[in-house]
């Protein structure tokens, strides 16, 4: 029986959820452990306030770490295989889950094969490529990526997903739809669990797999928000810098600069989203061929440095 090690990072418990419906259907036939990642100081959920949420940004960018609770217990198998979940923050993997990609415990992963998970408002790519690059510096296999998003209009899931961060409250309401990734498309991962374990058991090639996960809909990616995530991707750590030059996390010497990048933030998804939306389409019109091959390479599983962005080094 293949071995199995699930590790994921969830505040809203909406990760865990995903990983329970894509394993729901494989439980009787592989041994499957479960382990969530977690900080020493954690993060509180729903976050207390904006700036309480906005405050993470310039350590989520830079990409700097912090203590991860010990997991001794993942390094007692030889697992066959790790499904690593996580979401972006700021266009970039989560604090708690960047941690644990630098911390000792992702040695599990040398030499694994691994499966990547993204559960998202709608952008990821960023977020994606620094995992990849550190799974290549852990000589880890990437050989598959799931992502699942909102897909509600840009400006509805961005108030729902606010209510959610600040009251806790995924469930639709009459201003706003279901925060997050619907319950529906989370029931239905189920579908990638029994296409994971086959290939698998069947010890097939690595670049096998991402293109039965593609064609059970693993990704389902807009060519315009290729482009309109690049934008964000190149500005962030201009803005992350800065901020952190002027004080570590809590330091109200920042708050200046994170007040302003959440206005700027604020202003181009309520305000300028349609048009930067409208050039973004453009974009793809006028330069179709390079669209379609980045829409190639990101549906994909290969790393090739600087796609999109900039280059970040984490720090501790």
């Amino acid at each position: 029986m293949k071995k199995i090690l699930v590790l994921y990072f969830t505040q809203s418990g909406q990760m865990k959820d995903i990983l329970s419906g894509l394993c729901a259907d494989i439980q009787d036939k592989a041994q499957i452990d479960f382990a969530p990642i977690s900080l020493v100081n954690p993060y509180p959920f729903p976050w207390a306030q904006y700036d309480t949420f906005f405050d993470a940004m310039p350590e989520s960018v830079l990409g700097i770490t912090f203590p991860v609770n010990p997991m001794p217990q993942i390094m007692e198998k030889d697992y066959d295989l790790v499904i690593l979940g996580y979401q972006p923050w700021f266009l970039s993997p989560s604090i708690p889950f960047n941690s644990f990609l630098q911390s000792e415990w992702s040695a599990v992963l040398k030499g694994k094969p691994v499966v990547t998970v993204i559960g998202c408002r709608n952008m990821w790519l960023n977020a994606q490529e620094r995992v990849k690059n550190r799974l290549q510096e852990l000589n880890a296999r990437l050989v598959g990526n799931i992502a699942l998003d909102d897909k509600h209009p840009n400006i509805a899931s961005t108030l729902s997903i606010v209510r959610w961060m600040l009251k806790g409250q995924k469930e639709a309401t009459e201003k706003s739809p279901e925060a997050g990734v619907s319950m529906t498309d989370i029931k239905a991962s189920k579908r990638f669990g029994n296409t994971i374990l086959y290939w698998l058991q069947e010890q097939q090639a690595d670049d096998a797999l991402q293109p039965k996960l593609l064609a059970e809909g693993a990704i389902q990616l807009r060519p315009n928000l290729i482009v309109m995530e690049g934008n964000g991707a190149r500005l962030f750590p201009n803005w992350a810098a800065n901020a952190r030059k002027l004080g570590l996390p809590g330091d109200p010497a920042r708050q200046k600069v994170l007040k302003k990048f959440k206005v700027v933030l604020f202003i181009s998804i309520f305000i300028l989203s349609p048009v930067s939306g409208s050039l973004a389409k453009l974009k793809t019109i006028l330069q179709k061929k390079k669209i379609m091959d980045d829409l190639h390479y990101f549906r994909g599983i290969q790393y090739i440095k600087g796609k999109i962005g900039k280059e970040v080094a984490p720090v501790s």
